[in-house]
């Protein structure tokens, strides 16, 4: 056996058999989600089991958008995580600048009271928060968890941006300013092209929470046209009974945002601290 042979068979067993069972795991799941979706309300519970639809349809994709109101959900959940995104990565850039590169009074005390806001599950906070939101006039109102959802994501989304700063020399700032750029210029062209990954996966990462929020959901919208896509899948379980291929076809639906996200920050993720930031 020569010493390539040798490489190849390590390869296999160290590489590819790790991987593939490990894709296996991930992806049944989302293979089983998808096929049930396809299947009619019969064939999920038929014996044997198929693991392909005998008569794939659509029925249920139809009936998620026809009679169920989906759309609506699907809407409310993308003006509720664009809303959420755009607010929580542009206070992120503007703290996280703050409190990377400026030293005051109290700044580990700031820093310390935003760790401790993650340390409270929502089921603590949620009967206070209801309170509040109610004598503001806010249930029932997407409003409200638009305020929840960016108070929620936004400490640790400006903890990304902080050590993003803080992983950027400030001899790149002082250079550009020393070439004639003011500190704000300076910021805008040698900084801000160094923090597009961090940009991107904090932006990423406050969609998807706002995406799938559902503990506070239950709490402040009662009504069917303000239901959010997780209030929505959750309709489909009965008390006595469950909708599984209406459910299996929301989750698919829900999924297609994620995928995306996932899809277009791939290519943003690459790049080096300070990449764009050398003078060419």
């Amino acid at each position: 056996m020569t010493l390539r042979q040798k490489r190849m068979i390590k390869r296999i067993f160290l590489l590819y058999i790790p991987l593939a069972i490990f894709l296996v795991f991930v992806l049944s799941p989302f293979y089983w989600i998808f096929v049930t979706s396809l299947k009619e309300s019969k064939e999920v519970f038929a014996t044997p089991i198929t693991y392909w639809p005998k008569a794939p349809t659509l029925d249920n994709y139809i009936n998620l958008f026809t009679n169920l109101g989906f759309g609506t959900y699907f809407s409310n959940s993308f003006k509720v995580s664009i809303s959420v995104t755009t607010i929580v990565t542009l206070l992120a850039l503007i703290s996280g600048f703050a409190m990377s590169r400026y030293t005051f009074k109290g700044k580990m005390f700031v820093y310390v009271l935003l760790l401790c806001t993650q340390m409270f599950p929502a089921v603590v906070l949620m009967i206070p928060l209801f309170k509040t939101m109610n004598s503001l006039g806010l249930i029932n109102n997407l409003l409200s968890l638009i305020i929840i959802s960016t108070c929620t994501n936004l400490p640790l989304c400006l903890f990304m941006m902080m050590g993003h700063y803080n992983a950027i020399p400030r001899s790149l700032e002082e250079a550009a300013q020393v070439d004639g750029c003011s500190l704000l210029s300076a910021v805008f062209r040698v900084v801000l092209p160094t923090m597009k990954p961090c940009i991107v996966a904090t932006g990423a990462y406050a969609f998807i929470n706002s995406w799938n929020i559902f503990v506070y959901a239950t709490a402040f919208i009662t009504r069917k046209e303000h239901y959010t896509v997780p209030l929505g899948l959750n309709m489909f379980k009965g008390e006595f009974s469950t909708n599984y291929g209406g459910l299996a076809a929301g989750c698919v639906v829900a999924l297609l945002p994620v995928l995306i996200i996932f899809a277009f920050i791939q290519k943003h993720l690459t790049g080096g601290v300070t990449a764009g930031a050398v003078k060419g």
